[in-house]
């Protein structure tokens, strides 16, 4: 059975080796990808859901009071009306992990997604993907000079634009 607790500003992850500590199972979903920094590409992690923290009890589990005093924790979210903490379905919560696992990779594009080239001379230009050429390669259509024009670049210099 997984709960949901609101951390404290930025402490994420020190709530969740808190809670690791205690015990408990915990679910803090990362997005990695590249962003541009002082004219590099970088990579990047980043919190899925800013401020929360996914946890797992059981249901013999009763010493949940302990989640409310954990360093890094503001509280646990609870429903008013009946004073137990909400219980997120384990449907949603293996969704997230596919979705973890399934960040930006590279082999999962389809025609038509939005991506942005990170590396190469045609760094930060944005185009269409077209298809996988080949293991290391896949084919976009950029517009360049007003024109569209079909690029092959390396799979590993693309990422995934979620507009």
């Amino acid at each position: 059975m997984w709960i949901l607790a609101k951390t404290k500003g930025n402490q994420e992850i020190r709530a969740e080796k808190n809670l690791i500590n205690q015990g408990f199972k915990c679910l803090l979903p990362f997005l990695y990808n590249k962003k541009f920094k002082n004219s590099v590409w970088v990579d990047h992690k980043e919190v899925m859901f800013s401020g929360y923290i996914f946890i797992n009890i059981n249901n013999s589990d009763r010493n949940i009071h302990r989640i409310n005093n954990t360093y890094g924790v503001s509280r646990l979210l609870i429903n008013k009306e009946t004073g137990i903490p909400y219980i997120i379905n384990h449907q949603v919560i293996q969704e997230m992990i596919d979705k973890m696992h399934d960040n930006n990779d590279v082999h999962n594009m389809n025609k038509g997604d939005n991506v942005v080239i990170t590396q190469g001379k045609l760094s930060k230009l944005s185009g269409i993907f077209l298809e996988k050429c080949s293991k290391y390669r896949a084919k976009l259509l950029l517009k360049i000079l007003n024109k569209k024009q079909e690029v092959l670049v390396n799979l590993e210099n693309i990422q995934k634009v979620y507009s």
